[in-house]
């Protein structure tokens, strides 16, 4: 299979030429292909901020089409006549578990098919139309459920009625049609632009994105029950924003600073760990404040200072979610490795703190939606999904991005870390001065689910990896993470031998 250069494909559009790319079988590699090119055909039209959407429904209709090619070798293989209804209802016994449960075989199975899957695109204007079409049939019951499921859609106001309604009932191609819909509604792209129509030789799925699109304010009892207990979470300790004021004053004498947080052990004790952490683990040790407030600079400390009120209020609120702290612990090395690695220390500290807060709003849906966090979670696991704050924002109208952000305004956080809280999942649209660091942190994040088997590989966009370790395969990048894991488990190690002495 070739590769997409997304620039020639962005050229022949630009230049009025329709283009289209054919494939047997659309792998992993082949969608992080086309997520890379429509970021550079919707950053050309000024709409960077649909290309999540725009992607995952594409992705759904090349998946589908994918799959209905499947079911059709399938049923040949098996000398079965997909029109006959008994032998259809024989062939579909047999499809989730041959097919859909052992889908990586396929590829081998549609290779030397005559059945394609191409995907069609032709610009006009501020317009941008796409074609997802394969070259068989649908069924009549086939066409009826997927118009059911698009009918459907149209009733839910978000993903949570869906999943109240239908998840535990229906295949997830239906929750993937139902997906799909209501981007498009919340979007702004609207659903009547996403078409389906099947002909006697061909299927096809069209999407027309707009010149102008105006996304809906989604709303929800939800959302208004999440703000509402978000408005009600007490301000950061008094003790630690007066450290916190002294911190941002210039003229503030070091020793004085170290004086205040002696006044209470447990913040002194807090700010001695952190300071010792994974995160700051290529610095000195310290073992006094007074190193501490010296060695990490005063910035650093106030940002430690917002660390340890954020535990304080949201472990005292809620009880310690220890998932998240770990896997923030684990971004928060990473951040710092990869500002080190890629020659941009002056970012180390401050991305080694984001990656402490990157995933603060996560702790406020864990602890007032754990149930339905955990069906979103559940639902993308596997889909291998490059956004899974979409599935948030059109399930609760928010996401746990945002209402981090939200967060950390209420508690006076400085713009560099309320922006990487904001960012971490959309670094393409970050508002300069703050890309890089935001870069970093998306990267270090995205390496810490790959670790922890959340996503894989091909979901981590390809220029920001390259662009901070100049790596673009897959064998090389495992290395890198190896590598990097390493090093951060033999942080947490040294860490337990300092803490045991």
């Amino acid at each position: 299979m070739a590769r997409i250069h997304s620039d020639d494909v962005l050229n022949k559009l630009q230049a009025g030429e329709d283009v289209s790319l054919f494939y047997q079988f659309v792998s992993d590699e082949i969608n992080q292909q086309i997520y890379a090119m429509l970021i550079h055909i919707l950053a050309s039209l000024d709409k960077l901020f649909l290309v999540e959407v725009v992607f995952t429904v594409i992705k759904e209709a090349l998946m589908n089409a994918t799959k209905a090619n499947a079911k059709r070798e399938y049923f040949i293989r098996n000398n079965l006549d997909i029109q006959n209804p008994s032998q259809y209802k024989e062939g579909m016994l047999g499809f989730m578990t041959n097919i859909v449960m052992k889908w990586d075989e396929q590829e081998n199975f549609l290779a030397d098919s005559k059945l394609y899957v191409a995907l069609r695109m032709r610009m006009k204007n501020k317009e941008i139309i796409f074609l997802v079409e394969n070259n068989v049939p649908l069924l009549p019951e086939e066409l009826e459920r997927i118009q059911k499921r698009i009918d459907a859609a149209k009733r839910y106001n978000d993903l949570s009625d869906a999943f109240m309604e239908m998840g535990d009932t229906q295949e997830s191609a239906g929750l993937g049609i139902v997906l799909s819909q209501l981007l498009l509604k919340n979007s702004g792209i609207g659903q009547e632009k996403f078409k389906i129509t099947s002909t006697a030789k061909e299927t096809r799925a069209s999407l027309i994105v707009p010149e102008i699109t105006v996304p809906l304010e989604i709303s929800n009892k939800i959302k208004s029950k999440i703000l509402n207990e978000m408005e009600g979470l007490p301000p950061l300790p008094q003790s630690l924003t007066k450290i916190i004021n002294l911190c941002n004053n210039p003229d503030s004498d070091l020793n004085m600073i170290a004086h205040e947080i002696e006044k209470n052990p447990a913040l002194a004790a807090d700010i001695l760990k952190l300071s010792n952490s994974a995160g700051f683990m290529s610095r000195q040790r310290v073992n006094t404040i007074l190193q501490a407030v010296k060695v990490v600079g005063l910035k650093n400390i106030r940002n430690i200072l917002y660390v340890t009120g954020v535990r304080k209020v949201m472990d005292g609120q809620y009880g310690k979610i220890q998932d998240v702290w770990d896997h923030s612990n684990r971004t928060s090395f990473y951040a710092r490795y990869i500002a080190n690695e890629s020659g941009k220390v002056k970012y180390a500290d401050i991305v080694a703190i984001g990656g402490l807060l990157h995933d603060l709003g996560k702790l406020l849906l864990l602890s007032i939606e754990k149930g339905l966090f955990e069906k979103l979670v559940a639902y993308q696991k596997g889909k291998d999904m490059n956004n899974s704050t979409l599935l948030e924002e059109i399930s609760l109208g928010t996401s746990h991005a945002a209402l981090g952000a939200q967060l950390a305004k209420k508690w006076d956080f400085p713009e560099d870390l309320i922006t990487v809280i904001d960012y971490h999942h959309k670094p393409f649209v970050t508002p300069e001065p703050f890309k890089e660091i935001v870069e970093i942190v998306y990267l270090a994040n995205m390496m810490s689910d790959v670790c922890e088997s959340k996503r894989g590989y091909f979901t981590i966009d390809p220029g920001i990896l390259n662009k901070l370790t100049g790596i673009n395969d897959q064998i090389k990048f495992q290395e890198y993470l190896t590598r990097v894991e390493k090093g951060y488990q033999n942080s947490l190690a040294e860490e337990g031998n300092i803490a045991n002495k």
